[in-house]
C-alpha cells in the first residue's frame, strides 16, 4: 500500500558493471538485474555472484518469462551468494530443488504456473527467508505447512495458495501479509491469530465479508477488487490503523469508521455503490482523503464537516463539469490534492 521508489532494472546486460550497479543501489536502495528467455546469462553469473556477496538483498537477481521452454534452475548453482532471487512468470521449470543449495537466500519470489513441486517450501535452507512471494500455479497446491519453521519470515504474498496457511500464525516476525485470489470458500480466520500483523492486503478472489477479521496491531489495510464483498465491518476494531484503501468494490455500500485514533490516510476509489461513510467527521488524525467514483453525496460530505486535521482532499465523481466545480470549491477551502499512493 505504501508507495516506495521503484528500483532501477537492468535487462539482459551485455556485462556486469559493478560500479554502476553499486551506484544504483546507493541511490535507490536496490537494483534489479534480470534475464529473460533466450538470453544466455551464464557468462555473467560469476561477476554477478561476486557483487551479490557484497550487496546482499539490495541486489535482486531475476530470471523471468520462460514461456516456450522450461526454466532450468540448475543455473542457480552459479549464484551461491544470491540473497534476493526472483524466478517468476515462468510456464514451467526443472531442477527447482537447486533452490536448496542457496544458503545466503533471504528473499524469494517464485512463480511457475505448472510447478509440480508442491512441497518446495520444505527445503531446509528456505527457513532463513525473510520475504516470500508465491505466484499463481495451475493447481494452487503449494503446501504452506513448512512455514511454521521460518522464524524470520516478515513478509508473505500468496496468489491462491492457502493449503495449511494457518501455520503462519506461529511466526513472531510476520508483519506483512498479501492474499491474492483467495476463494470465497477458503477461511481467513487465521489472520486474527497472527501476533505481529501490521499490513494486510486482500486483492482479487472473492468473499462477501471480512467483518470477522481482527488484528490489534494492524496499521495498513488494503482491499482491492474482491468479488462480492459487501461488508468490511466496523473499521474501529483496528485501533492502530493509519492507512486504509478500498478500491474496485462494486457491492460495498458503506464503510463504517470507528474512533480510529491513528487513521491519517483514507482512499476510496471506484466503489460505485458506496453511499455511506459514517464516522468520517469524528476522525481525530485524518490528514489525507481521496474519494473517486462512488455514490457518496459530495455536498453533504462537505456540509457535514470534515476532520480539522485534514490537509489533503480530492472528491471526484467521474463527470468532468461536476468535478471541476468540486475541485474549485475544495481549493477555495484551502485543501491540497489528496495523495492516492
Amino acid at each position: 500500500m505504501t508507495q516506495t521508489r521503484q528500483p532501477q532494472r537492468i535487462h539482459n546486460p551485455a556485462s556486469i558493471d559493478a560500479a554502476a550497479l553499486r551506484a544504483a543501489i546507493a541511490a535507490d536502495g536496490k537494483v534489479i538485474v534480470q534475464f529473460g528467455e533466450h538470453f544466455d546469462a551464464a557468462p555473467l553469473l560469476a561477476d554477478l555472484d561476486a557483487l551479490a556477496a557484497d550487496c546482499g538483498a539490495a541486489l535482486e537477481i531475476r530470471f523471468y518469462g520462460y514461456h516456450f521452454s522450461p526454466f532450468d534452475a540448475a543455473i542457480l548453482r552459479a549464484l551461491p551468494h544470491v540473497a534476493n532471487l526472483s524466478l517468476d512468470c515462468h510456464t514451467s521449470a526443472i531442477n527447482l530443488e537447486c533452490l536448496g543449495e542457496l544458503r545466503q537466500l533471504r528473499q524469494l519470489q517464485l512463480g511457475v504456473y505448472e510447478m509440480q513441486e508442491h512441497d518446495i517450501l520444505a527445503l531446509e535452507n528456505l527457513r532463513a527467508l525473510e520475504y516470500l512471494s508465491l505466484g499463481e500455479t495451475r493447481k494452487a497446491n503449494v503446501d504452506l505447512a513448512p512455514l511454521r519453521h521460518w522464524p524470520q519470515l516478515a513478509q508473505l504474498h500468496t496468489t491462491g495458495h492457502v493449503k495449511n496457511i494457518a501455520a503462519i500464525t506461529v511466526l513472531p516476525a510476520l508483519a506483512q501479509l498479501s492474499l491474492s485470489q483467495v476463494k470465497s470458500k477458503d477461511e481467513v480466520d487465521f489472520i486474527s491469530a497472527m501476533p505481529a500483523l501490521a499490513r494486510l492486503r486482500f486483492i482479487l478472489g472473492g468473499r462477501t465479508s471480512v467483518a470477522h477479521v481482527t488484528a490489534p496491531l494492524l496499521e495498513e489495510l488494503e482491499v482491492v477488487r474482491v468479488r462480492g464483498l459487501e461488508d468490511l465491518g466496523d473499521i474501529g476494531r483496528f485501533p492502530r490503523l493509519r492507512r486504509l484503501a478500498v478500491e474496485d468494490q462494486i457491492k460495498l455500500q458503506e464503510v463504517r469508521l470507528g474512533s480510529n485514533p491513528a487513521l491519517a490516510w483514507l482512499v476510496l476509489r471506484n466503489c460505485k455503490t458506496l453511499a455511506r461513510l459514517p464516522g468520517l467527521a469524528a476522525l481525530p488524525a485524518l490528514d489525507n482523503l481521496g474519494v473517486q467514483l462512488t455514490q457518496l453525496d459530495i455536498d453533504a460530505l462537505l456540509a457535514d464537516g470534515l476532520p480539522a486535521t485534514l490537509t489533503h482532499l480530492t472528491l471526484a465523481t467521474g463527470k468532468r463539469k461536476r468535478d471541476e466545480e468540486i475541485r474549485a470549491r475544495i481549493e477555495q477551502l484551502g485543501y491540497a490534492r489528496a495523495r492516492f499512493y
